[in-house]
């Protein structure tokens, strides 16, 4: 059985798929890797880097269209070629993808904010699409954020504060706050236009998810189908942002901090009855978000705590990230680069009876 690493360039992810194949040896399996660009439709090949299970080395060939697909490819704010789309769509149909992935931000919102048992930790979110729409929830609100619906990593992440003289805008960049003030409607109403002809955007009310040094944090959980096609937890952690910072991402200069560590520190942040909401998260949304959308095989889920204690789904990622993991509980990687191998022997089993 060929297993394929997809990744958006010859580099991304590297040591992950350099750790992954050393695993496939336990599971009699092989793996290649690959960027989108070279898949070859009309030969049905893929051109990229085959692992030597023996030298523990990649080597460069072209090989058949690999039994499953684990995509890595991230997009982030850019846009994917129409060609690059088309390729990954018709391997898609040719190949088994380990997990199809989520739509955009607004359209899981919409979907699962309806669901009953989820209802309550949604935080209200509106597409925007026009400047007087964002000034319109500022006027209401008086702080929002706005970040762009197909963003990661935090970048595109803006807080505007209404003040007296104009509107506040913040945004954090490598770990470093920076803040503009825009005095007339129209100075503002041309930034944001500038804004939206770029990227779609959402808004919603900014929520005070910081401890009592006004640092903001998150709680960032990794979750991955097993052999059994159970969600397992791999590992959580708190991204510990900066100082009157806007976000806790890693990749926006925040830090990795175990629960503990963070309770300890902070112990009025957290409630007891914490853990109890966040089990019911655990338990419910990933198979709401599955039965609802396509197949998944991992997923990372932001939550954040307010003052008040209540919980709320920031984020749902199902090309997670696991930075955290490894600097928090190492000993889970095992595990995580084991995991596609497991779930590949899961599927196959599964599509085998469904005669697919």
């Amino acid at each position: 059985m060929l297993i394929g690493l997809m990744a958006t360039s010859d580099t991304h992810e590297n040591h992950y798929f350099t750790e992954i194949a050393k695993a496939a040896k336990s599971f009699n399996m092989n793996v290649c890797k690959f960027t989108p660009e070279n898949i070859d439709i009309d030969v049905k090949k893929v051109r990229g880097e085959r692992f030597d299970a023996e030298k523990e080395t990649w080597r460069s060939e072209s090989f058949d269209l690999p039994d499953f697909v684990y995509d890595r490819c991230f997009h982030g704010l850019s846009r994917v070629s129409t060609e690059m789309r088309d390729k990954i769509n018709w391997l898609k149909v040719n190949s088994s993808f380990l997990g199809l992935g989520l739509p955009g931000k607004w359209e899981v919102y919409q979907i699962l904010k309806k669901h009953p048992l989820l209802e309550a930790f949604f935080p209200e979110t509106v597409q925007v699409t026009t400047p007087e729409e964002i000034s319109g929830h500022l006027e209401r609100l008086d702080k929002i954020i706005i970040k762009p619906e197909f963003g990661a990593g935090g970048t595109g992440i803006y807080l505007l504060t209404k003040t007296e003289g104009g509107t506040l805008v913040s945004m954090t960049k490598k770990g470093t706050k920076y803040d503009r003030q825009f005095d007339s409607k129209s100075q503002l109403n041309k930034w944001l236009q500038h804004l939206l002809n770029r990227y779609s955007y959402l808004c919603q009310p900014y929520l005070e998810l910081c401890n009592q040094k006004k640092e903001p944090f998150d709680l960032r959980i990794l979750l991955q189908k097993n052999e059994k096609n159970q969600w397992m937890e791999r590992g959580r952690g708190i991204r510990l942002g900066q100082q009157d910072g806007i976000t806790s991402n890693l990749a926006t200069g925040g830090e990795a901090i175990s629960l503990e560590a963070f309770i300890k520190k902070n112990p009025e942040s957290i409630p007891i009855a914490a853990e109890q909401k966040i089990q019911h998260i655990l338990r419910t949304l990933p198979a709401e978000t599955e039965a609802v959308f396509e197949r998944l095989f991992e997923l990372g889920i932001d939550l954040g705590i307010d003052k008040k204690g209540q919980i709320w789904i920031m984020d749902i990622n199902s090309k997670p990230g696991r930075k955290i993991i490894q600097t928090l509980q190492p000993e889970s990687m095992k595990d995580i680069h084991r995991a596609p191998f497991q779930y590949s022997q899961f599927l196959a089993d599964h599509l085998q009876k469904a005669g697919e």
